[in-house]
């Protein structure tokens, strides 16, 4: 594990990394994405920082808070609801009408659904599905004909990556990191003719479809683009307050679970501290080698999702350390799953957005 005392030590140096650090943060207007979203502006030095949500008045109180932390940082809000990959490249178009460079892209956007894709109620049926990735709202099919919890998990954070990775490539400090907060360690078999869950759709298929694609296009995103380094996050059990608008029984599930597992829950402010780590350390450098982020301690590299140390993409549960279901992973990779989900997310992207 790594140390809450190594943590600190590492963020504390990102000041003397240059001023002016930009950042992008994706459902930040609550939980881990806006305490993430702090610890970066208190850290850093006049960053430039953009956060995408759908609350207006959640967005006005955590620019005013970032006012407080630090005065010289820049700040932007997006509103968009991002269960639409057309909302996901209106808000990449903005970003680079604006920045020439990208050091850090942060995503833990969610959404909570009781129902499936044709907008009929469905039992939820695992833990797969991570407290953080949970709000009170989502329906049936999107316009574009994805499920709005895949869409939302996967193909919207998996967008971001690919139009932004451009400016991610154009930075010449000592960070470009992708950052997607899910639950790796939860993996499953996949169907590959089924991988939008047209079919035999679940809650528990959803999540971990999501999860499992993760890991595998993150790997190929480290191939692709060896300048800049992908880190698939499990938060544990983090007290959020995510359920604050949900109906009776989720809240009472939600404070079941937080009683229940409460030696083990993590304070959001902790979480915060340790996902900034896992997006600036150097423990985590792409496969180049370089801009590799924040030297602290021994220096030593983690070992990457697929065994190779400092591969450029890494699974990590909430301690830092590496986290998967190893069995599973190698049973896909002998069946050439990362260019088979490749292809597919590639396919989807061009279907809706024709590219």
């Amino acid at each position: 594990m790594v140390a809450l005392e190594t943590v600190r030590a590492s963020n504390a140096k990102l000041r003397n990394l240059p001023p002016g650090l930009v950042a992008v943060f994706v459902g930040a207007t609550s939980g881990i994405g806006e305490s993430t979203l702090k610890q970066f502006c208190r850290y850093t030095i006049k960053p430039r920082l953009y956060f995408v949500g759908r609350s207006q008045d959640a967005a006005d109180r955590i620019v005013s808070e970032l006012k407080t932390i630090q005065p010289d940082a820049e700040t932007t809000f997006i509103r968009k609801d991002l269960t639409l990959l057309k909302n996901v490249d209106e808000v990449c178009d903005e970003i680079k009408s604006k920045e020439t460079k990208l050091n850090l892209l942060f995503m833990s956007q969610g959404t909570m659904s009781l129902k499936g894709r044709d907008g009929k109620p469905l039992t939820l049926v695992s833990s797969v599905v991570p407290q953080h990735q949970l709000v009170t709202k989502s329906f049936a099919e999107t316009s574009e004909g994805l499920d709005r919890k895949l869409t939302t998990n996967y193909y919207s954070r998996m967008r971001f990556t690919q139009r932004l990775l451009p400016l991610l490539q154009s930075t010449f400090s000592q960070l470009s990191r992708v950052v997607s907060v899910l639950a790796p360690g939860e993996e499953t078999a996949l169907e590959y003719d089924n991988l939008d869950l047209k079919q035999n759709f679940s809650l528990r298929q959803a999540a971990a479809h999501a999860i499992t694609m993760t890991d595998f296009t993150f790997e190929e995103m480290a191939k692709k683009n060896p300048t800049v380094s992908f880190v698939h996050t499990y938060p544990g059990v983090v007290k959020t307050g995510f359920a604050k608008e949900a109906g009776f029984a989720i809240k009472a599930a939600s404070q079941l679970a937080l009683t229940v597992f409460s030696r083990w829950t993590v304070g959001i402010d902790e979480s915060g501290e340790r996902h900034l780590y896992a997006a600036t350390s150097a423990a985590y450098p792409p496969k180049g080698g370089e801009k590799g982020g924040v030297e602290v301690g021994d220096g030593k590299v983690k070992e990457g999702s697929a065994g190779e140390i400092g591969s450029g993409a890494y699974l990590i549960g909430f301690n830092g350390e590496f986290r998967a279901n190893e069995k599973v992973l190698k049973e896909l990779r002998g069946k050439d799953a990362g260019a088979k989900i490749w292809e597919h997310t590639m396919k989807i992207f061009e279907n809706v957005r024709g590219s």
